[in-house]
């Protein structure tokens, strides 16, 4: 049995969120008890969709088309962790062991994705009348997707990734692109047409679908180097329109040879001794696109050490004097620590008593080593913490730092190294019942056991200087509220326009 074209994106996707339901409910729930973490449920779902809906529309639907499209999706599975991506990005990238992926990995997976298919075709049986074994046009609608996604993601790697961002992303981020487009380009033109507007549209929403991706999901470098993500700038001044212009220029080749319909299956075999020919990795690396907000800040002179068993005890201090300077880079708050672990630069020396420390933070700390609470991957700003806030201390006031940092901090005394990686907390702040510039060392668990009090809690009172990215993030904000009002709008006036013209069609 053939489906037509939405027939087979339905029943494509419906196969897809089975499949995958099964694969977490019983193969990684039941089975294996674990959670590959959310970005192989998204990227596994379009591979499994992209096989299935490819697959139909030349096998068409039945118990044997769906083993023959299983194993061919077990397969490609298999391979693309064995060589192209590891399980759980963007979090703790893990490559999987020759046991997972081939010897409990091909069955679990030919079984679960199986049962998926199966629970989908009962489901489609049961609410679609049998027809006529016909293939209508799916087959070229589908080799249209085909080739159209190609040529976009082909012009996107020039125009985007080689010219605009002068980086070559590695052949997994490709891969992952040629999926999305692939389900995207055929699902929009079977709902929205092949016209100048629903593609034009389409091509907008394609590169918002890249962007998002690539955001939350998407890693670069991969298979060849160590996942690395891209910034504010690239995805959204570079990526972004880059995308777009490649999605309508390719998108207008791809509706073209459509017209043209001899020249689909030529143009199908064409790109795909093209991607065959692909090196795999034909340029190295030219940049790292992660530009984030840069603040910085410096205070000196005159201060007070905390000293006793209580590290917040304002009013147990013993005289310090010293410098601090302070730069960090904030990346983002997306909740992991392999996109947005922050960066810092911490250089402090200061004397209290008879003893002169250095203190160094270049290392971040994404995560509180108890998970007791946040660290916004090591550095926030203008954010509330301490109080009652459940962030930081209950002992401190509540308190709103321009620069708030967490890092592990290299200290000497008297030219002595006492600690290399020691927990460290600095504060920043202007306003407030608290106000100069407060760095704390192992404050939580008076660990430093080379001093006295087992902690380092120091203060200037003053801050002498202070830089924030204010211009960039209103840009940004800007930007954002601008970019969801356009959305509101172009869709508004598309939904005004189509009603409009339903209207003033004649009825039948």
């Amino acid at each position: 049995m053939f489906l037509l074209a939405k027939d087979a994106i339905k029943f494509s996707i419906l196969v897809g969120l089975s499949a995958i339901f099964v694969d977490a409910s019983i193969a990684h729930g039941l089975l294996w008890e674990n959670d590959p973490y959310w970005t192989y449920w998204i990227t596994k779902t379009f591979l499994i969709t992209t096989v299935f809906l490819f697959g139909t529309a030349f096998l068409g639907i039945g118990i044997v088309p769906g083993l023959i499209l299983t194993a061919v999706h077990t397969l490609i599975l298999e391979i693309y962790y064995q060589w192209l991506a590891p399980v759980g990005l963007p979090q703790e990238p893990e490559w999987l062991d020759f046991n997972h992926l081939w010897i409990t990995g091909v069955p679990v997976h030919f079984l679960a994705i199986l049962g998926g298919y199966l629970m989908a075709l009962w489901l489609w049986r049961r609410n679609h009348p049998v027809l006529e074994n016909e293939r209508g046009e799916t087959w070229r609608f589908v080799v249209y997707g085909l080739v159209t996604a190609i040529i976009i993601v082909a012009l996107d790697g020039i125009l985007t990734q080689l010219v605009l961002l002068r980086d070559f992303p590695g052949i997994t981020f490709f891969v992952q692109r040629l999926l999305i487009t692939f389900v995207f380009v055929c699902v929009w033109t079977a709902y929205a047409g092949a016209g100048p507007m629903g593609w034009s549209v389409g091509a907008l929403m394609l590169a918002l679908v890249w962007t998002t991706y690539s955001m939350y999901l998407g890693p670069r470098g991969l298979p060849l180097d160590q996942p690395y993500y891209s910034g504010y700038r690239d995805l959204w001044w570079l990526s972004f329109p880059g995308g777009f212009v490649s999605a309508l220029i390719g998108w207008w080749i791809g509706v073209w040879l459509m017209t043209k319909r001899r020249m689909i299956g030529v143009a199908g075999i064409a790109m795909l001794a093209g991607l065959l020919g692909v090196p795999p990795d034909p340029a190295t690396a030219q940049s790292r696109g992660t530009d984030g907000l840069v603040a910085t800040a410096r205070a000196s002179g005159e201060g007070l050490r905390v000293i006793g068993a209580d590290p917040f005890a304002m009013n147990s201090t013993v005289p310090m004097n010293g410098t601090i300077a302070i730069e960090t880079v904030e990346m983002g708050n997306r909740w992991s620590h392999v996109q947005n672990t922050d960066d810092m630069q911490v250089s402090a020396e200061f004397t209290a008593g008879d003893a002169k420390y250095t203190v160094k933070i270049d290392k971040p700390m994404p995560r509180h080593p108890l998970g007791s609470y946040t660290t916004w991957s090591g550095a926030v700003y203008e954010h509330e913490m301490h109080g009652n806030t459940g962030i930081g201390t209950g002992k401190l006031p509540k308190v709103r730092p321009e620069i708030a940092l967490w890092g592990w901090a290299e200290v000497s005394r008297n030219g002595e190294v006492i600690a290399r990686a020691a927990p460290a907390h600095l504060m920043v702040l202007t306003d407030g019942p608290i106000q100069g510039v407060m760095l704390e060392i192992d404050t939580e668990d008076k660990g430093l056991i080379a001093e006295p009090d087992g902690y380092i809690n120091v203060m200037w009172p003053k801050v002498e200087a202070l830089q924030m990215p204010e211009a960039q993030e209103r840009t940004r904000q800007i930007i954002g509220w601008v970019g969801i009002a356009g959305f509101v709008v172009l869709f508004g006036a598309l939904a005004i326009l189509d009603r409009s013209n339903n209207a003033s069609r004649p009825k039948t």
